[in-house]
């Protein structure tokens, strides 16, 4: 097999022979489709979910006839100003895997030598371990594994079945496990039961897994409740709020995810950095809302991190994909305040 036949990731694990799946690992850990990786790989689209102007997702394959034998790789690709791949970086790449594990990648079933063909490679990474549990719980759901051996105590633990202080013996990938497994409607109520009562550290842990998975409107009403709850405090707990606002952040129930994320906005704690950092980063689609965009765009314009903060977190939001006019138009309203408006002109002079 000659190796110009060959000019992405995906054609190359097709002629292994390789099946495989892929994963977004940047902003959250979300599966892509087939169209959306090919899309990418071509330049065709922008990559759907960019981070720090790179494309960071984890690939993992196996050779159809040892179904249970799984690699992976985490690889991190450089976006262009559009968010679309600089193609001679995965040439670049596509030529060392070539060089390192050739055609007949699979035909070897050498597990060492293909997880660490890539070893020092500068297109790998290391996900956080947080990322790296999330990770772990949505391939093996995906690909109808078992979860961890953590899995039982910690689903005891959150749907009220254990004692609500015995969260220290708990295990994150554990944790990682119960938020993208909560399909049985039993779980789901236990939950919703438990949320209320738990202490802030495990309560901050199951939100950090939650905002990889999609959970329940039900989950969210109680999640509601628990800022509205804070939001009426002289003052606020933000960390609090910021648990709500991520575990919340990926839900279907988009209605009552927006309902909340308004209510956070309208109230003067708002313009606390990190509230903001995870409405631009993980609740971006309410933005394209023009009067919660404006909401937001006034609270960025208040932080005590001044102009640095506003451009860096606007940056950021304008790079993913549609989101960009949006925030021009709003940045232009002209029911914009005095402070904002001194950013503009700042952001276009």
């Amino acid at each position: 097999m000659a190796t110009n036949k060959i000019t992405t990731l995906s054609e190359f694990l097709h002629q292994t022979g390789a099946k495989y799946r892929v994963f977004d690992i940047g902003r959250r850990v979300v599966k892509l489709s087939p169209d959306e990786f090919v899309n990418f790989e071509w330049a065709k689209k922008p990559y759907p979910y960019p981070f720090q102007q790179s494309a960071l997702f984890g690939v993992i394959f196996w050779n159809p006839s040892l179904p249970d034998k799984h690699y992976v790789w985490f690889l991190k690709f450089p976006l262009d100003e559009q968010g679309l791949l600089i193609q001679a970086a995965r040439d670049e790449f596509l030529v060392m895997l070539l060089d390192r594990v050739g055609e007949c990648m699979l035909a070897a079933d050498d597990g060492q030598r293909i997880e660490g063909a890539l070893k020092d490679s500068p297109y790998t990474f290391t996900p956080r371990e947080d990322k790296m549990a999330a990770f772990n719980a949505k391939a093996t759901k995906s690909l109808a594994a078992k979860p961890s051996k953590y899995y039982e105590q910690a689903l005891q633990y959150f749907t009220g079945k254990a004692d609500i202080d015995s969260w220290q013996s708990l295990g994150m990938q554990g944790v990682a496990d119960v938020a993208v497994r909560l399909d049985d409607n039993d779980e789901t109520l236990g939950l919703i039961e438990t949320i209320p009562s738990l202490p802030d550290e495990p309560f901050a842990v199951l939100s950090t897994f939650l905002e990889h998975a999609e959970p329940a409107a039900g989950i969210v009403e109680v999640l509601s409740q628990r800022v509205n709850m804070e939001l009426e405090n002289e003052q606020p707990d933000m960390d609090r709020v910021c648990a709500c606002l991520r575990a919340a952040s990926n839900s279907p129930a988009a209605g009552l995810v927006d309902q909340m994320v308004k209510r956070v906005l309208q109230h003067p704690s708002s313009t606390n950095i990190e509230v903001l950092a995870i409405i631009s980063g993980r609740l971006w689609r309410v933005l394209e809302q023009k009067h919660t965009c404006h909401l937001f765009l006034e609270q960025l314009a208040k932080t005590e991190y001044g102009y640095a903060g506003f451009s860096q977190l606007l940056a950021d939001v304008m790079f993913m994909p549609g989101m960009r006019a949006n925030i021009l138009t709003a940045l232009r309203s002209p029911e914009r305040s005095d402070e904002l408006s001194r950013y503009v002109g700042r952001m276009f002079g």
